[in-house]
This record gives structure tokens, sequence and C-alpha cells, in this order.
């Protein structure tokens, strides 16, 4: 039997025991081996809730190899099948703010470009405790796409901080494309902020502003450069 099979086995039957002894006898070249295994070939197989009990645990025993684990959570978020509301998500969040709190902030930055939905976005922000707008708004910045502007939008539209919408802007200026310049023309006009340094195509006219994020799809249509339906 290999290695990713006595995982397996060791996962299915929750022998946290078993697969700790396993990973503690692996020599150093197949740990290394291991740790893909586990991110790319168990994890990925694993229902929502032996999902995270098993990240909590493998997280436990070597934070450093394993944390990249959580990007396995692709396939719970594409499914529609993932739920943070777990006692093993609880865990894992007073595990890593006890130990390491700015393991915190990492493991969302590598789990938010994997969300579908503005439910399971929040829901991630929240299962982890991340509750500063501005350490929100850090790590949706890090994502190109309209989820991650929708959200930025909100979060800007209700802090009300035009210092900050704008250094939002800057931000996506950087990336120099469409969908980007027209989340920056969406932040522009809403707060109504000058002198940025680039030319926009995407004009919004004031009495579409309250139209524009009503919900994800109407502002996913302005996004992509159309006008919103009233």
């Amino acid at each position: 039997m290999g290695n990713k099979e006595k995982a397996l086995m060791f996962v299915g039957t929750r022998d946290w025991g078993g697969l700790e002894r396993m990973l503690g006898s692996l020599s150093n070249m197949e740990f290394r081996r291991m740790e893909r295994v586990m991110r790319e070939e168990v994890l990925t197989t694993l229902e929502n809730g032996l999902f995270w009990e098993t990240l909590l645990h493998i997280i436990i025993y070597k934070r450093a190899a394993f944390l990249s684990g959580v990007t396995a959570v692709g396939h719970l978020a594409s499914d529609g099948s993932l739920d943070f509301g777990t006692e093993a998500v609880k865990e894992l969040h007073q595990h890593l703010k006890a130990t390491a709190p700015d393991a915190l902030v990492k493991m969302c930055n590598m789990m938010m470009p994997l969300m579908r939905t503005e439910e399971q976005a929040w829901g991630l922000l929240e299962a982890f405790h991340i509750e500063n707008e501005v350490t929100r708004l850090s790590i949706l910045l890090k994502v190109n796409s309209p989820l991650s502007y929708y959200l930025i939008f909100k979060i800007l539209k209700l802090i009300e901080d035009k210092v900050i919408a704008r250094k939002c802007c800057m931000t996506l200026i950087k990336r120099q494309d469409d969908m980007a310049f027209n989340a920056v023309c969406l932040i522009k006009a809403y707060f109504g902020l000058e002198d940025l340094p680039a030319r926009f195509s995407l004009r919004i006219e004031q009495y579409e502003l309250s139209h524009i994020d009503r919900d994800f799809n109407t502002f996913e249509h302005v996004l992509n450069g159309k006008r919103p339906k009233l």
C-alpha cells in the first residue's frame, strides 16, 4: 500500500494518530512529496466535514508544511457544498489564533480566489474572524474577479472613507486591465474621486449609482462595460 492509500485509509477512518505516525515515519523526500499528495490528491476528494477535520489535524501536526492545503477547498466551493459552520473550522481558527495569528490572513488570502459566491466569501472572512474592514479589503484586492470587486465596492460604501477608496483605486489601476479600470470607474463615480492617474472609458450617470450594487449580477453587468438595467 502506497503512502497516498495509507493517508486515505487513515483519513477515512478518522485515525489521526495513525496518520501522524505515518507522516512521522517518512523520509524528508517522501514527506515533501506527501505535502503535495495531501493537498492535491487527498483533500480534494473529501466532503466538507471530513475536509475540515483533516485540514485541522494536519495543520496542528505541521502548519508550515500543510497550511497550503486550504487551497484544496476549491472543489467544495465549486459544487456548492462548502460550509464554514463546522466544529473543525472553529477549532482551526482557535488553534491558529493561539499559535500563529498571522496565518489566519495568509490562509484567507489563499482561499479567497476560490470562493464562488458572495455568501462563501463573507463566510470565509467571518469564520476566521477577519473583522477589520481594511484587512478585508487587503485580502479582496489581491483577487482579480468580479466577485472581489463587488465585495470591495460594498465594503467601501459601508465605511465611507474617500482616502481608503482612493488607495483601493490606485491598487486596481496598477493591474492595467479593463475589468480593473471599470471597477475604478464605479468607485470613482460613487465617491466623487478626482485626479486619478488614468483615463477611463466607462461613464456612470449619477442616477445609475443607486442601481449598481443592488445585486451581484447587476454589478457584474456594469463591470463588463454595460449600462445597468434599471
